[in-house]
């Protein structure tokens, strides 16, 4: 079994005060998570009497000269404060390879000699700390000068991967921090959260921070409470009617919907209902025009589709074969089909008097006639 320390407790370590060398470059798709670590490291600091000062830098704002000017000017009234100078590099607006290789280019490139220089003797009592908040790939120009700085510094200069955790330390991590706010929760509501939020740490710290106010005096965490806070939108038992769709039984679905409107929901609340059963339908449709004309593999349109979703995670191998198993049970016309129904019940809920659950149930008795006509064992995967 492995001992290996969790992520969290390591990212913790390498920005402790203590554990802080001259400079830190810290890089990954949760680099930007770093701001929350660096608040508590502030906090903790100052419980324990120690002087901290925080400052932080942006590229698009200021250069290196300026920066490693500030670095190196001793304070007369601080000489005991230890410093922490935060070097943010813009955030990508898209995911794009070359983004790094731009920012060196632009940002890093003309000041190399000057970094180096600093690096070489830096000052006492300041940590530099260098965030890239995106995927570098070894090779590329960014990652390799401060690899390079790493071994010609001698270690003064080190590098820190944040990358996403897997599922099992993703898990993990929530349990922890629920139970610092006095609160737990089962792995079916953990599930829930991170299909509704995916797996970045900011907005799943935020999205904790809501679930434990929202639940009040109540230790437990639930589904119900996921699911009426963490949806970003009033939508019914979303992810329950997801599942029905494809992996339960007509029964279910027609359960879920039937408690739905038990609760007598205004007309809103049933167009949110319906288009969230729509948009599963939605997503087969488009999965099976991307797999017939694009020759693409099930599994990078289902990545497409659910983004929130890390490869790796056992969620995400659950859901990609609960999918899969309903992609085939549709031909291309059958979802169409489907689909234009979808538009005329839509149009119905939108313009007339019609009963909405007598719509809806048609619809679901339709879509597991011809689901589970062609993959009758569907509702026991």
């Amino acid at each position: 079994m492995s001992t290996r320390e969790p992520f969290y407790l390591l990212w913790k370590k390498e920005l402790s005060p203590d554990g802080m060398g001259p400079g830190i470059f810290i890089y990954g798709e949760q680099a930007a998570y770093l701001r929350k670590l660096l608040s508590a490291v502030v906090e903790e600091a100052r419980e324990k009497g120690t002087q901290l000062q925080l400052k932080p830098f942006f590229l698009f704002d200021k250069d290196w000269a300026e920066i490693l000017d500030e670095a190196q000017s001793p304070d007369m009234f601080l000489f005991a404060t230890r410093k922490f100078l935060v070097v943010y590099f813009p955030e990508p607006e898209e995911d794009d390879p070359q983004l790094a290789e731009r920012a060196c280019r632009q940002l890093v490139t003309p000041f190399e000699k000057e970094i180096e220089r600093y690096f070489a003797s830096p000052p006492d009592g300041v940590h530099l700390i260098i965030v890239y908040p995106g995927k570098i790939k070894k090779g590329n120009r960014l990652f390799d000068f401060f690899s390079r700085l790493q071994t010609g510094s001698g270690g003064k200069l080190r590098l820190l991967e944040m990358k996403t955790p897997r599922q099992p330390e993703l898990t993990a991590w929530i349990q922890e921090e629920l139970r610092k706010r006095g609160k737990k929760t089962s792995p079916q509501a953990i599930n829930r959260l991170l299909e509704a939020v995916g797996a970045d740490l900011l907005l799943l710290d935020q999205e904790l921070e809501k679930l434990s106010l929202y639940s009040g005096e109540r230790a437990v965490i639930s589904e119900e409470d996921v699911q009426a806070v963490c949806a970003f939108q009033k939508t019914y038992d979303r992810f329950a009617i997801e599942e029905a769709l494809e992996s339960g039984s007509l029964e279910e679905a027609l359960s879920i919907t039937s408690r739905f409107l038990a609760e007598q929901p205004d007309a809103s609340e049933i167009i949110n209902y319906f288009t969230g059963l729509s948009r599963y339908i939605l997503s087969l449709a488009q999965a099976r025009a991307e797999v017939e004309e694009k020759k693409m593999p099930v599994k990078e349109v289902f990545k497409k589709i659910k983004p929130q979703l890390n490869e790796g995670w056992l969620l995400f191998d659950r859901k990609l074969e609960a999918f899969s198993a309903c992609l085939k049970a549709f031909s291309r016309k059958e979802l169409d089909d489907l689909v234009r129904e979808l538009g005329r019940i839509d149009l119905k809920l939108k313009s007339s008097d019609l009963d909405a659950g007598i719509m809806i149930e048609t619809f679901l008795i339709k879509f597991f006639k011809l689901r589970d006509r062609k993959s009758p064992g569907l509702n026991r995967l």
